[in-house]
């Protein structure tokens, strides 16, 4: 078909994304990944628009107007079409926080019933909330909760009921590894049909690359790296266990927020030098990378697992967990261990220490190959064919 004819149609298709988490601070997941699969939509050729539940000027709702608006079932009024930070936008005042009132009160989604609604409405995470009148998308991240209940902060149950309410409705689902689909279809009974595997893009332009090397240098280089939020789910103790037992002289810098469960980041020996540095400017984060030794990544769960593919498509050698979503998106390209085997973790951080120029070599060809799966043209392809077959079928159809 010819290719100014798909954009023309696609120029006329509208998609919303939800904002619930694209304002947030310290740069979630959740967040770089909304706005990059928005950024690859627009460009695309897809009329594109958030739905935000508050901006700047405008009152939040107090706590009794939520409550009586999720207990009448009462969504926000969905605000005129303006111009944000992100692009084009729509305000529903606190909708997200009153569709999770809702919830907790009826058991059931919120349904909202815009007056012109979208021909997709895409949500970036799942939230219990409907829209009426076009197809319903929702990325689901990972299913930790229920996979790993002891490594959240999450409400397993609650997680699983908001799910179900879903499931229970004519929603596509996408995941962004084939693990965590996997997942969702034997542990909650999706049929494969509703449900699309779309990795997330992960490429640096030349202009990227540039700011890169020209960002402030926070920390030494030819360092290990770990970044990412401080917490167990991220195995940090064990890996700083390893990194002692290893007897490197190698320092180890962590880059990231404290979880909410806070581990103990603390060295574990007189030689093992631990340098913890808070959630950095972008660009200074991705230099302290591409400097680095390796990336130490041993997590004990992950949806995607982006500091892989990043650490790879940057020439950067990856050690990471075996099994799961960090061995399917590491391919043969990353050293792998035992998340939970210290003893292992430490032979490969020696391993890691001590490459030859050779083996080192050879570390970095595999990851630049393996990080072409990623690349953002294919990934436009998959989006484009995905949401072309989701706009064939009614609405109101359970695929």
């Amino acid at each position: 078909m010819d290719n100014s004819f798909l954009s023309s149609h696609r120029s006329h298709s509208t998609i919303w994304f939800d904002g619930r988490n694209i304002g947030r601070r310290n740069g979630t997941g959740v967040q770089y990944y909304a706005i990059n699969h928005s950024n690859v939509t627009r460009e695309l050729g897809y009329s594109t628009a958030w739905l935000l539940e508050s901006m700047e000027g405008y009152s939040s709702l107090s706590i009794v107007s939520r409550i009586i608006a999720a207990l009448l079932s009462r969504a926000p009024t969905i605000s005129n079409m303006f111009q944000s930070v992100w692009g084009d936008a729509f305000l529903a005042n606190d909708l997200y926080r009153v569709a999770h009132l809702h919830y907790r009160y009826h058991k059931r989604l919120l349904r909202l019933t815009p007056l012109s609604p979208p021909d997709i409405m895409h949500w970036t995470y799942p939230l219990p909330l409907f829209m009426e009148g076009c197809q319903n998308v929702v990325t689901i991240h990972d299913i930790i909760p229920l996979t790993h209940p002891s490594l959240t902060g999450i409400d397993p149950t609650r997680f699983r009921r908001i799910l179900s309410s879903l499931i229970e409705s004519p929603v596509h689902f996408v995941a962004v590894s084939e693990t965590v689909r996997n997942q969702i279809i034997n542990l909650l009974s999706v049929h494969p049909d509703r449900i699309t595997t779309l990795y997330q893009p992960v490429e640096f332009s030349k202009q990227v690359r540039n700011s890169i090397s020209n960002a402030p240098r926070i920390a030494p280089a030819d360092s290990f790296v770990f970044y990412g939020r401080i917490e167990h789910r991220k195995n940090i103790e064990r890996l700083l266990e390893a990194h002692a037992l290893s007897g490197t002289k190698t320092p180890l810098i962590l880059i990231g927020p404290d979880g909410d469960d806070r581990p103990n980041y603390k060295p574990y020996g007189s030689s093992s030098q631990v340098i913890r540095l808070p959630w950095s400017n972008r660009f200074s984060l991705l230099r302290t990378l591409q400097e680095s030794k390796a990336l130490l990544f041993p997590s004990l769960a992950e949806g995607f697992g982006l500091p892989i593919i990043e650490a790879m498509s940057l020439g950067v050698p990856v050690l990471t967990s075996r099994g799961g979503v960090t061995e399917e998106i590491s391919g043969d390209a990353a050293m792998l261990c035992d998340a939970t085997n210290i003893v292992e973790m430490a032979n490969c951080i020696n391993i890691l220490d001590q490459l030859s120029e050779n083996d080192k070599k050879r570390m970095i060809k595999a990851g630049l190959e393996r990080a072409k799966f990623f690349s953002s043209n294919l990934y436009k392809r998959n989006i484009s064919s995905f949401y072309e077959k989701i706009k064939i079928y009614p609405s109101n159809t359970i695929l």
